[in-house]
């Protein structure tokens, strides 16, 4: 019986890996925004006039904006989104009463391409943050997660504190446009800031010692140090932020905000966010289906 345990734990271990190194191939993303569409941070977005909830009921579908991020949204091994955020826009789409169409986007990309109208809403573990809420409502928070740093062994193995990752010659990798790298900025404005756009290529680099170090949101960083305890290690470093995740939408439908806002309180009081976050953040049973 220990055996077989063992024998599972492995094959999910496995699985993670390639979820977590491997790049992405699948898509069913439209042509992205180009970089000018993302300069315009410091504006307000203008208000739409649209009547959200009518549209969507009318279309019968709505259009989901993700971001592939483990385990928040990821491919199966039959190309089929999987993921805490895929669960929450299925549930939120059932409920409407219509269909759940995927978007999947670079991160930095979200708030663009909801403003062009590629998709209704953004579900993708989108942190509240004022400088966003310039360019879109935001919901109620319906989940929280923090932000941690994990270390290349071979590049900084011996770095245990805030201060010792702060300084001159120290390399950390962040994704652009994230929580992450916001937070990585305060905490060591002394070290180097590498950007991503994809989650894939930061745990390469930082697996193969091409970095100091990596911040990101948990669990993610956890997962790696387990699937590669030679080449990854997370100290014991209290977490550098907790943020409050929320539905994004373009400015001024505050109807469609208001029915997001019941939804959550609803899906909150059954107990339901709470499975679907036991199932993805505390263990790695889905890792079977990688």
């Amino acid at each position: 019986m220990k055996k077989s345990s063992a024998s599972i734990s492995m094959q999910c271990l496995v699985a993670l890996a390639v979820s977590l190194i491997s790049a992405t191939a699948q898509t069913q993303q439209t042509t992205p925004a180009p970089p000018s569409a993302v300069a315009a941070q410091a504006t307000v977005a203008p208000r739409s006039n649209i009547d959200m909830l009518a549209e969507i009921k009318k279309s019968g579908k709505l259009r989901i904006g993700v971001a592939e991020i483990v385990p928040w949204a990821m491919h199966d091994k039959e190309g089929k989104l999987i993921g805490f955020e895929i669960d929450v826009a299925k549930k939120l789409a059932r409920d409407l009463g219509v269909k759940a169409e995927f978007h999947p986007d670079e991160f930095r990309y979200l708030i663009p391409d909801l403003d062009a109208d590629r998709f209704d809403i953004i579900i993708a573990g989108f942190s509240i943050e004022a400088h966003r809420a310039l360019l879109v409502n935001f919901s109620q928070p319906y989940n929280v997660t923090d932000v941690t740093i994990a270390a290349s062994k071979k590049m900084g193995g011996d770095l245990k504190t805030i201060k010792d990752f702060n300084k001159k010659g120290v390399t950390i990798g962040v994704i652009e446009g994230t929580t992450a790298e916001d937070l990585a900025a305060l905490a060591f404005p002394n070290a180097f800031l590498h950007t991503y756009t994809e989650d894939s290529e930061l745990f390469t680099d930082l697996v193969a010692g091409k970095l100091t170090a990596a911040v990101a949101d948990s669990p993610r960083l956890d997962i790696l140090s387990k699937l590669y305890p030679d080449a990854v290690s997370v100290p014991t470093i209290a977490p550098l932020g907790t943020f409050p995740a929320g539905f994004a939408v373009r400015r001024g439908d505050m109807d469609f905000v208001n029915y997001l806002n019941s939804w959550i309180a609803a899906r909150s009081a059954d107990k339901w966010f709470d499975s679907r976050r036991i199932y993805w953040f505390k263990s790695t049973d889905w890792a079977a289906n990688l």
